[in-house]
């Protein structure tokens, strides 16, 4: 495959799971609570907080690790 189409298809798949992840954390969850009447307590606040944390520290991991794992694997490939 053309480098140029694979990384116009993997755009296309990460801008899908962030526009997915966005509706769920910032309009789905939260709304729905909403619509409940659901009394933010704040322990809820403490969770969601260390969820999103988390959820950072994870992404930070990914963003900082992914590209070392494709240098190497490209590296032992090469030769």
């Amino acid at each position: 495959m053309d480098p140029q189409q694979q990384l116009n298809k993997d755009a296309k798949l990460c801008t899908r799971w962030a526009l997915g992840l966005t509706f769920l954390f910032v309009l789905l969850f939260p709304g729905v609570m909403f619509l409940t009447g659901y009394q933010y307590t704040l322990s809820f606040f403490k969770g969601w907080t260390y969820l999103a944390f988390g959820w950072l520290i994870i992404a930070g991991i990914c963003i900082i690790v992914g590209p070392v794992v494709e240098f190497v694997r490209e590296k032992k490939d090469s030769e």
